[in-house]
């Protein structure tokens, strides 16, 4: 199986949403039975997205972009994986951003993976080379089970830039990853992922999809790279 995760980050307010769903709608990318399909959607466009994604024949899943690390209770403002458990099946935790922008720690993101599962939430764990040994060594002291979860390389250096990092050289780091955690789930690649080169990582050994940001949220560009794995 391969993967294709959008992740549309801070864009898109529901009316662009259904608008873009109505977009890829009239494209009609070919979706292969062997390739599964997740959108990661700002918290306000889960709801009306799934409701107009019923009524249509894609085979798209819905993803969250964050959850809060914290259980329900008194924390006005978060968004709990309880509160998502009936909206999403995926969810970003650890992205590069997060961890740049809102000082998020290995161990933060550990508890949000396990928090995920807890409420049958399929936890997408980002990493890279400057805390990846770290970050999977926290997945195992909160007892999260990694077998359960998908994991994304995502080079700090590829990421928004235009420059995706060299498929061999990200297979090897995906390799790396698949070692540390026993080879027992699937291991993506992020970063500047277009149409043109999004074969080149799939086609290694170890690389089984790929997180796409810009281009997910162009319905013409997503429904390429959907395209490019049929």
């Amino acid at each position: 199986m391969k993967y294709v995760i959008g992740n549309w980050k801070s864009n898109q307010n529901l009316t662009e949403s259904l608008i873009w769903l109505d977009g890829l709608q009239s494209i009609k990318p070919h979706f292969s039975p062997d390739a599964s399909v997740i959108l990661c959607l700002p918290f306000t466009d889960i709801a009306g997205f799934n409701h107009k994604l019923s009524d249509l024949e894609m085979p798209i899943v819905t993803g969250a972009q964050n959850v809060s690390h914290l259980a329900p209770g008194k924390h006005t403002g978060e968004i709990t994986a309880n509160m998502l458990a009936e909206l999403v099946s995926f969810c970003i935790v650890g992205h590069s951003e997060r961890r740049r922008e809102f000082a998020e720690t290995s161990e933060m993101v550990a508890e949000k993976a396990r928090q995920l599962l807890e409420n049958s939430i399929t936890p997408i764990v980002c990493l890279d080379l400057p805390y990846l040994d770290e970050q999977i060594k926290e997945l195992f002291q909160k007892n999260v089970d990694v077998s359960r979860c998908y994991f994304v390389y995502e080079p700090i250096s590829a990421i928004g830039t235009g420059h995706p990092q060299d498929p061999v050289e990200a297979n090897h780091v995906a390799n790396q990853i698949s070692f540390l955690i026993d080879n027992q789930a699937p291991i993506l690649y992020g970063g500047s992922v277009t149409a043109e080169n999004v074969k080149s990582f799939v086609d290694q050994n170890r690389i089984d999809g790929v997180l796409v940001g810009a281009d997910s949220l162009e319905p013409t560009l997503f429904a390429g790279i959907i395209n490019s794995l049929s």
